[in-house]
């Protein structure tokens, strides 16, 4: 398999897209605490995330499709960890 640059590029895009979302996870998991986190922004990344996915499955392209499904277990862990770890009772 060949990577053109423009490919590898999108590869090192979306790595750096994908593990932006890290930082925050890992804080969550030290404190336990993610009341301040935003669902609703996690469940529009999260959202993205698919289309963007299945619009790179469409065009064929391996770096949209592979980033954007890591970039969605790691929404759907904020999301958990969000409703794990809100602070608030129940």
């Amino acid at each position: 398999m060949h990577i053109t640059p423009i490919e590898l590029l999108g590869l090192v895009a979306g790595f750096f897209g994908t593990f932006a979302a890290a930082p925050q996870a890992l804080k969550i998991i030290q404190t336990r605490q993610a009341r301040d986190v935003s669902l609703v922004t996690y469940l529009f990344a999260m959202t993205g995330g698919v289309l963007w996915g299945v619009y790179g499955w469409t065009v064929g392209s391996p770096s949209i499709v592979f980033w954007n499904g890591v970039s969605l277990l790691m929404c759907a862990s904020i999301i958990w960890l969000k409703l794990r770890h809100s602070g608030e009772p129940g």
